[in-house]
């Protein structure tokens, strides 16, 4: 099976989750499909989806990874997994369609 990845980079705060401080991260996205589609429209469709979430203050249920990854996968057409990392602090998440 072959695969096309495509990824951006956003900024977004959050409130930690124990009723913590407002602060941000800047978070890097890989989406993976199945080949096929041209990257350059693949990516465009991902760029159109993190715009939402770029310089916002995440809601509650987007506070951790794993439910950005999620929601991110899930508004992208064949999505087949997504990951979202905040490389300064060496933190991931991953979903993956069933």
């Amino acid at each position: 099976m072959k695969f096309t990845g495509v990824g951006c980079i956003f900024s977004a705060a959050h409130e930690a989750p124990e009723g913590g401080a407002l602060h941000g991260h800047s978070y890097e996205v890989t989406a993976w499909f199945e080949a096929g589609d041209d990257a350059r429209t693949l990516q465009a469709a991902l760029m159109a989806a993190v715009q939402k979430l770029d310089h916002t203050v995440l809601p509650g249920h987007l506070a951790s990874g794993e439910a950005m990854a999620e929601h991110i996968g899930r508004s992208l057409d064949g999505c087949i997994e997504l990951e979202v990392r905040r490389p300064l602090e060496r933190i991931y998440a991953r979903w993956r369609a069933n």
